[in-house]
């Protein structure tokens, strides 16, 4: 039996995150399929905080094991936001990279020299993840064949030197989209197989919108937005779209989600608060459109989750892996302005001929690219590859 270890800074069924989400389905998955299967990580559930929340230890979640380890510096955001805006501008020669991985987090030494000793009964790892401590440090502990989901996209922390080691040590690299593998590739040329896994959905198509409707009392049209609501997600444009938008269309917009900002007061714009799965995809059949305003997505789950109950999407352009989405399904519009937004919710709400087509080309989108069959069949084609070297 092969056995895998996977390390990632947060897991939990209760843990909220795309990369966090990604490393519970592969490795609830990989144990289905007969692997033994090892989850390395921290005791933290929030990821702003780092806050030890989970018992540190050994548990089993849906016949997982885990070990989780404490964090031994809980991160103070603002803090840590402006030490950032500090350190990213400053020449490179200057900047004290090791200070700044050990300030983002979660530090967790004992999680690293767990790793150095429990590799005598890992045969491959998966790190998730390029941006965080335990998998900086983690690549570096071990001797054993490492694959990396970076789920990765442009920003400050992937163009320091640090990340050489990180994205040339393992012996492959997964990707979420085409995208993203054209930018590691064109910033690191890694010598290791690179990948197009994707990630797998479990699709809903025949979703009912309609008690969900009247429980949260939506009458109106309206365009969805699903996440976490916080700064660096591209919602200050889209409530000032949607100020204009007020002007020439009886429409609502509706937020469900984590809030971590606050949200304007404004006729029209609901915020429901955290939502269960089935009504978050009851949110999404039911909308004129979703919305992806985020200039840095590395994948975006909401997407095809909008995808795949057949609503059209609304992406920012200035991101290449959403722009791949609506471009290669034909599932949505991608906007770059105001004027561009406008334009595409008037096409979605005044044609519904148009919008319809667009939600079946999401769909079958979602069904070609990202079945969860498909997916395994390309993880364990990347395992084989790795061990059989």
């Amino acid at each position: 039996m092969i056995n895998i270890g996977i390390v990632v800074q947060r897991y939990g069924s209760d843990v909220i995150g795309g990369a966090e989400t990604l490393a519970r389905n592969v490795a609830e998955r990989l144990l289905r399929q007969g692997f033994r299967v090892t989850v390395f990580t921290t005791c933290a559930k929030d990821y702003l905080t780092w806050r030890n929340e989970y018992p540190a230890g050994e548990s089993i979640l849906k016949g997982v094991r885990i070990k989780r380890f404490p964090v031994t510096r809980e991160r103070d955001i603002k803090k840590f936001n402006s030490f950032s805006e500090e350190f990213f501008p400053a020449a490179a020669a200057g900047r004290d990279e090791t200070k700044w991985f050990a300030e983002q987090g979660p530090f967790c030494p004992d999680l690293i020299q767990e790793l150095a000793a429990a590799q005598k009964g890992i045969d491959l790892f998966f790190f998730f993840t390029y941006l965080y401590y335990p998998t900086v440090e983690g690549i570096k502990a071990v001797s054993k064949p490492v694959i990396l989901f970076p789920t990765a996209h442009d920003e400050p922390p992937i163009h320091l030197r640090a990340m050489g080691e990180v994205f040339r040590r393992p012996q492959a690299l997964f990707f979420l989209t085409r995208a993203e593998m054209d930018l590691v590739s064109r910033l690191f040329a890694p010598p290791g197989r690179m990948r197009l896994v994707r990630t797998g959905l479990d699709i809903h198509p025949d979703v009912d919108d309609k008690p969900f409707r009247r429980r949260y009392l939506l009458i109106a049209p309206y365009l969805l937005y699903a996440g976490r609501i916080e700064k660096g997600k591209g919602l200050e444009e889209v409530y000032k779209y949607y100020s204009a938008l007020k002007n020439e269309a009886y429409v609502d917009l509706v937020l469900i989600g984590k809030k971590l900002m606050d949200i304007p007061a404004s006729q029209g714009l609901k915020y429901l608060g955290y939502v269960s799965e089935s009504d978050k995809l009851a949110a999404f059949k039911g909308a004129v459109c979703s919305l992806q305003p985020s200039p840095l997505e590395s994948l975006s789950i909401t997407t095809l989750e909008s995808f795949s109950v057949q609503t059209p999407v609304l992406v920012n352009r200035r991101c290449p892996a959403l722009l791949e989405h609506v471009t290669a399904s034909s599932g949505g519009l991608a906007y770059d302005n105001e004027e561009e937004f406008l334009a595409g919710f008037r096409q979605l709400y005044r044609r519904p001929g148009l919008r319809k087509r667009m939600g079946a080309k999401g769909l079958e989108y979602v069904r070609s690219y990202y079945s969860w069959d498909a997916v395994l069949a390309e993880i364990k084609k990347g395992i084989d590859e790795i061990l059989a070297e």
